[in-house]
């Protein structure tokens, strides 16, 4: 029987997985996580990735108004 059908779990406090919002575990990311531009995406304006690339995805239009704004 599932969590879902019973409310309680089998495992216990040795289930592997999360039942509530409250147990689920932050996602630890690397300290350069979306630091650099992504070059696939500023070239091509897409990246074979999608939302899991580790760099950024962003416009030149959107780059370039973000400069102007730390310019001024």
């Amino acid at each position: 029987r599932s969590w879902e059908e019973t409310g309680t779990c089998r495992y216990g406090t040795k289930c592997q997985f999360a039942h509530s919002e409250a147990e689920l575990r932050a996602v630890e990311r690397h300290p350069k996580y979306k630091t650099e531009l992504c070059k696939t995406f500023w070239e091509s304006g897409t990246c074979p990735y999608g939302k899991r690339c580790c760099f950024i995805h962003t416009t030149k239009v959107s780059l370039s108004n973000a400069s102007l704004m730390t310019l001024s």
